[in-house]
Formats: C-alpha cells, sequence, structure tokens
C-alpha cells in the first residue's frame, strides 16, 4: 500500500493571483459561488430593509464573513506581510 499524496496547497485555494485586470479573484467554482452569494444577499438586503441603517450594518456584516472567507481560503494570511 502507497501512502498518497499531499495535496497540492494551490488546489485547496479559492481565490488567488488571476490574470485579470483586478489580478486577484475567484480561481474555483466554491471561489465564484462565494462572490455570487455575496453580490445576492447585499442586493436582498437593499430590497429588504427600508431603514438604511440596518441595510448598512447587514451588508457590513456580509462584507466581514465575505472578507473573511477570502482571507481563509486564500494565500493572503501567507503574504502578509508584503516584503
Amino acid at each position: 500500500m502507497t501512502d498518497a499524496e499531499p495535496p497540492d496547497p494551490d488546489r485547496r485555494r479559492w481565490f488567488g493571483p488571476t490574470g485579470s485586470a483586478l489580478g486577484f479573484g475567484p480561481l474555483t467554482w466554491q471561489g465564484r459561488v462565494t462572490l455570487a452569494l455575496y453580490a445576492f444577499l447585499v442586493v436582498v438586503a437593499v430590497l429588504l430593509y427600508s431603514s438604511l441603517g440596518v441595510t448598512l450594518l447587514v451588508i457590513a456584516f456580509y462584507t466581514v464573513v465575505a472578507g473573511s472567507v477570502v482571507i481563509a481560503t486564500s494565500d493572503l494570511r501567507d503574504r502578509w506581510p508584503p516584503s
């Protein structure tokens, strides 16, 4: 019985450097679904809540959660601080 090869670190990343104009974005379908879900929830929050304060609070919460997912599933922690 042979040992399985360790997983490639790049295959676990949902977000990372791309050749796009922004230079950073989703690398896998999970990353694209994460961004699509974030955009959908922001649109729903804008349409659903009548109070501007509540809308901004909900969008801020969604942004923190989405940002945490991006940081956790990319190599940004490994590249900080920039050298």
